[in-house]
């Protein structure tokens, strides 16, 4: 259920739609915006990230959104979050990514430490999905816990592409 800071972001500063997308409950947030959970018209739940009004002003952020949906578009593995679509409405610009049930590595972490085999296998899947990107020329240049989620289906999957860099490729 939202909380009431959610409800204060969702239709005070952004809408409660955007394109297909119904905004339900705020999944997170960064420097340059928000993750919402939402649903889109056919049912399909989805992480909506959308830009923060602020961010907008500035072109080269735009175009690192753009940039992230991108990179995402181009990767196709069990380790990494796919990306939907990307797209503006009223103003707002916004990345459709597949829903990930679970947490993030960072969460997971501030309540201590993890077990030898169990941050083993992580670090394992983190690798082949970086391995995957950097074969498809791409190179994620932000990995941290934030962009490590943990799905409640014990699969660890990569995010947000922001700062990734196509390299090799023209």
């Amino acid at each position: 259920m939202p909380s009431q800071r959610d409800d204060d972001l969702i239709g005070r500063v952004v809408p409660r739609r955007l394109g297909r997308y119904e905004l339900l409950a705020r999944a997170g947030q960064g420097a340059m915006g928000w993750v919402f959970k939402a649903r889109r018209d056919d049912g399909r739940l989805v992480a909506l990230k959308v830009l923060s009004p602020k961010v907008i002003r500035d072109k080269a952020s735009v175009e690192r959104f753009f940039r992230e949906a991108r990179a995402a578009a181009l990767l196709n593995h069990p380790n990494i979050v796919s990306a939907l679509e990307a797209g503006q409405d009223g103003g707002f610009y916004f990345i459709a990514m597949e829903f990930v049930e679970g947490e993030s590595l960072r969460s997971v972490l501030r309540r201590g430490p993890l077990e030898e085999e169990r941050a083993l296998r992580i670090a394992a899947e983190v690798a082949k999905a970086l391995d995957h990107a950097a074969n498809s020329g791409i190179v994620h240049r932000d990995i941290k816990p934030d962009n490590i989620l943990l799905a409640r289906d014990g699969r660890v999957r990569v995010t947000d592409f922001g700062l990734a860099k196509a390299v090799g490729k023209k």
